[in-house]
C-alpha cells in the first residue's frame, strides 16, 4: 500500500476517437495515439496501473477521507509522470493580518499534504 501521494502530472497516451461510420479500407484515415496531460495526486505507482485522483476531502478525519476523479491510467501507456511542487503564497488577510485566518489557512494548506499520505492507504487497496 503506498503511502506518499505525490501531486504529479503524468503524461500519457489515450486511443483516438472511434469512426463511428463505414470506411472502405482503403480510405481509412491515418491515426495516432492522443497525448493527454492529467494532473493530481498519485495514489498507486505499480508495473501495472497508475491511479491518480483531481479531488480530495475530509483529510481531517482518515475514516471520512474521500477522493474525487479517482483515473486509472495502465502504465504500459505513461510517457512520463514528473512530481510538481506544492508552492505556497500567503493570502491577502495573511499578509495584512498576522496570525489571523490568512495564516492558520496557510498552516492548513501545508499540512494537506500530510494528511493525504495519513490517510492514501485507505483510499486504495
Amino acid at each position: 500500500m503506498q503511502t506518499d501521494c505525490p501531486l504529479v502530472i503524468i503524461r500519457w497516451q489515450d486511443s483516438a476517437q472511434p469512426i463511428s461510420a463505414w470506411k472502405y479500407l482503403s480510405d481509412l484515415p491515418r491515426t495516432q495515439p492522443i497525448e493527454c496531460a492529467t494532473v493530481g495526486w498519485l495514489l498507486k505507482d505499480n508495473d501495472d496501473v497508475k491511479v491518480i485522483c483531481q479531488s480530495v476531502g475530509d483529510l481531517h478525519n482518515p475514516n471520512n477521507a474521500q477522493a474525487s476523479g479517482i483515473m486509472t491510467i495502465p502504465a504500459r501507456c505513461v510517457i512520463s509522470i514528473e512530481r510538481l511542487s506544492e508552492e505556497r503564497k500567503p493570502s491577502a488577510s495573511a499578509e495584512t493580518d498576522s496570525g489571523g485566518i490568512g495564516s492558520a489557512e496557510t498552516a492548513d494548506q501545508d499540512s494537506d499534504s500530510a494528511r493525504m499520505r495519513q490517510v492514501s492507504g485507505s483510499l486504495v487497496a
